[in-house]
């Protein structure tokens, strides 16, 4: 149904963007750049300069904030990244607009380039490399090119000979990147190159994208909604990371290169974790099984949760923060700053006009949060951070949007000003041995492999870049293997001499990077699944399965025969290993990897692990592991209803067995074996776990037949209705006697129908129960039919139900 849903949706999208923009977001054939015009009301005024608002920053002692470039130079700066040469390119983006024009396809966006040529810290050098595209909101540079994200595509603009000039013409790399119904703020954005070689982008919720090589075909493509993506430039692969948020704006690594995430509205800070369906603004995810959704890796909330989101302006937050909108993410990794903000993460508060500051601690299966206190805080109304990061001398650079408004822009843009500040402490200088005018493109293998040792974050990931790219056209020196090998074998004697990088750390980057230029075989990331660091168990996991397709929000995606046949031969030799890791490794972060992993498994396959990681009973309250373990089993509810019975049987998580069984409610009629299966195995453990297992599982089939008015019932009921006797605790023998007075209504006499149509018209249930109570009334046919559809027509998950009910 969502297939059918999105392809309406999407097919009236492309419509109305043809009428809008004649169907040019790439380039435009003008004689010169368009002059960009402001459509801020007048009253509000004039910036003030870019100086002063340097000067109204409220910054920690020893800090200052400087000028690198303002307008005319740069105007409505969206996003940043830095070149092997440490220069920094800017995106601008002229071309969105206010709320009844939504782009103005009468202009154009750029890419700038700002250099400093003499090494003082400040850019004296600009230079535009390409100033014909539209909806620019993310850049990135390497392999051979310019990545931009300009919505619905992703562009690769090639420069191999780097000269700054477009070496020919732009390639669309990716489509499908919508922009959707009347929200067109909520889009994709955002490029970066992960530690790993992928370049990961992000995507908003309320613009569901189809994902997809161009002109491929909708079976194939991945759906999306929300969250982040990634796409290999080796493989060509891409990946829907994880589905849910609202309007994801900045990611980041960490030293031990994991990924996090800022979000707007409904929670602001994620671990990325591959496979994971986060909670959204509305709650509803795209696949009807999941259920329920993991929420934030954070502690607190940037505003007053029982006032909501949308009174979190006007300073009403700045005692918790500022407000619920968040854009740009840094985890500093640099040396200017003083110890103690190393591996802080930072994100820029939009209404709180602020830099919050996180610290980020190991807990649990992932991550926790807890607020610092925020860095800064300006009085410029004007200032709209936008994105940040720090570049190779430590220091840290902030876009500011410049305007009045906000990310909605109803009321107007203001296209000529924009900012580009450094925020540093000290003078900012290049590490020793390193002048103006360096180029990591021109440093030796040995050079690249020793940048791998040094504290500056910057360093390491430009000249890992450079290698990865190096190692497609040649082999590595045998030199820099060796020092790269010598780094993750003896790290600590290799980190003594600077005590702001970790061991950790130390091995990880090596390691990645051993990956990356292909010197880190199968069996060496086999034998790392033993290494006493969980870090390193994690990224062996990780390597050893990158290469199998990740479920996508809907589940596995559909691939060739001959892929298809590798996948399941090289996965089986691998799931040996990972079920002992899963039973035996102590680390719950190593349990969470091998969670993901389970979306990348063939189907059939994935009973066996799920069953090795059911054994850890720690883990049932985990706040990561029940919901993505449930995750990459919801494909068995469709192809094996019978295994996941058995696993339930097994299953020792009261959360994860309650959607079991709420999966197999759904397989009653068609499967009753399973359900039946289901009870008497938990019907067996009532003296071992004094029932939970029976009262989760009861839940879970209540859940399943809520909008159910009858449904067969299994042949084990009778035991199980009269077995809760048996249960001595008081309280849980009155729930599970309420349980199963409302089941055996179902399984008998069945509900009234006038229960069914409460069910169907309430907004509060999930979207999976009102739509089986909207098909049980249409098999019904009340005389009310109509009026109910009509009522839930405008709902977009139950618009194709609501259609059928009509008809």
């Amino acid at each position: 149904m969502y297939q059918r849903t999105h392809a309406v949706l999407t097919l009236a999208v492309v419509i109305v963007f043809c009428l809008y923009s004649n169907n040019c977001t790439v380039s435009l054939a003008k004689d010169s750049f368009p002059v960009p015009y402001n459509s801020e009301p007048i009253d509000r005024g004039e910036p003030l300069s870019a100086d002063a608002s340097a000067a109204a920053m409220t910054l920690p002692i020893g800090f200052e904030a400087h000028v690198v470039a303002s307008e005319p130079i740069i105007q409505n700066p969206i996003a940043m990244t830095w070149d092997t040469r440490g220069r920094l390119w800017v995106a601008e983006n002229f071309t969105y607009a206010e709320g009844n024009t939504r782009f103005d396809y009468d202009l154009c966006d750029r890419i700038t380039i700002l250099e400093d040529t003499n090494g003082d810290g400040h850019f004296d050098h600009h230079h535009v490399f390409i100033d014909s595209l539209q909806i620019l909101t993310g850049i990135e540079v390497g392999h051979g090119g310019v990545w931009a994200m300009c919505p619905p595509r992703l562009l690769f603009i090639p420069d191999r000979d780097h000269d700054d000039v477009p070496d020919g013409p732009i390639e669309t790399v990716l489509d499908g990147f919508d922009i959707t119904g009347p929200s067109y703020h909520n889009f994709a954005n955002g490029l970066t190159f992960g530690p790993d070689g992928w370049l990961y982008g992000r995507c908003g919720h309320s613009c569901p994208a189809l994902i997809g090589s161009p002109g491929c075909d909708e079976e194939y493509r991945m759906p999306m909604e929300g969250g982040l993506w990634r796409y290999s430039p080796y493989t060509e692969q891409v990946e829907v990371l994880t589905t849910g948020t609202t309007n994801p704006w900045g990611h980041d690594w960490n030293a031990e290169c994991e990924c996090f995430f800022v979000n707007t509205v409904n929670g602001h800070l994620w671990h990325l974790i591959p496979g994971a369906h986060f909670d959204q603004t509305n709650g509803i995810d795209p696949n009807p099984y999941t259920y329920e959704l993991i929420d934030q890796h954070a502690d607190h909330y940037h505003f007053d949760v029982g006032k909501g989101w949308q009174n979190s302006r006007d300073g009403k937050a700045d005692d918790l923060g500022g407000g619920h909108a968040h854009s740009g993410c840094m985890i500093y990794s640099g040396t200017n700053w003083p110890s103690e903000y190393r591996d802080q993460l930072f994100t820029l508060n939009f209404h709180g006009r602020r830099l919050n500051q996180e610290h980020l601690d190991r807990s649990e299966s992932g991550y926790l949060a807890t607020h610092a206190p925020d860095f800064f805080h300006t009085g410029d109304t004007w200032f709209r951070g936008i994105d940040l990061g720090h570049g190779p001398d430590g220091s840290v650079i902030v876009l500011d949007w410049s305007d009045t408004g906000e990310c909605h822009e109803r009321d107007g843009v203001h296209r000529t000003s924009g900012r580009v500040f450094q925020i540093y402490t000290g003078k900012p200088h290049l590490p020793d041995g390193i002048s103006a005018g360096f180029d990591l493109r021109q440093f030796s293998d040995d050079e690249l492999a020793e940048c791998q040792r040094r504290a500056e974050g910057w360093w390491v990931n430009q000249s890992r870049l450079v290698l990865a790219e190096r190692s497609t056209r040649k082999s590595i020196s045998v030199s820099a293997e060796r020092l790269l090998q010598q780094q993750f074998e003896n790290a600590k004697r290799l980190s003594d001499d600077d005590t702001r990088v970790s061991e950790t750390a130390h091995r990880v980057r090596a390691m990645l990077s051993l990956h990356l230029i292909g010197k880190l075989q199968n069996d060496e990331l086999i034998a790392q699944l033993r290494h006493p660091d969980e870090h390193v168990r994690v990224w062996a996991v990780r390597l050893l399965t990158e290469n199998l397709p990740l479920d996508a929000a809907l589940g596995p995606v559909p691939k060739d025969v001959s892929t298809a046949k590798h996948i399941h031969v090289s996965s089986r030799a691998l799931l040996d290993h990972l079920i002992h890791v899963a039973r035996d490794d102590q680390s719950a972060f190593v349990r969470l990897a091998l969670a993901s992993t389970l979306q990348r498994l063939p189907v059939e396959m994935r009973p066996q692990l799920a069953a090795a990681l059911f054994m850890h009973a720690e883990d049932a309250s985990d706040h990561n592991l029940p919901l993505l373990v449930w995750y990459g089993l919801i494909p068995l509810g469709k192809h094996d209803p019978d295994a996941l019975a058995d696993l339930g049987a097994e299953c020792r998580w009261p959360r994860t067995l309650k959607l079991i069984s709420r999966r197999l409610a759904g397989h009653i009629e068609s499967h009753p074996s399973a359900v039946n299966h289901l009870l008497i195995s938990v019907h067996t453990r009532l003296q071992d776990d004094r029932g939970a297992a029976l009262e989760a599982t009861l839940i879970g089939l209540r859940e399943g037949l809520a909008g159910w008015k009858n449904a067969p019932e299994p042949a084990a009921w009778k035991k199980i209705s009269t077995a809760i006797q048996l249960i001595t605790e008081g309280t849980r023998q009155a729930r599970m006697q309420t349980l199963v007075d409302e089941l055996s209504v179902v399984f008998g006499d069945g509900r009234a129908i006038s229960v069914v149509r409460d069910t169907a018209l309430n907004s509060k249930l999930s979207i999976e129960v009102r739509r089986a109570a909207l098909k049980t009334l249409i098999e019904v046919q009340p005389k009310d039919l109509r009026s109910i559809c009509e009522k839930v027509i405008k709902n977009r998950h139950l618009q194709v139900t609501a259609a059928e009910g009509l008809t």
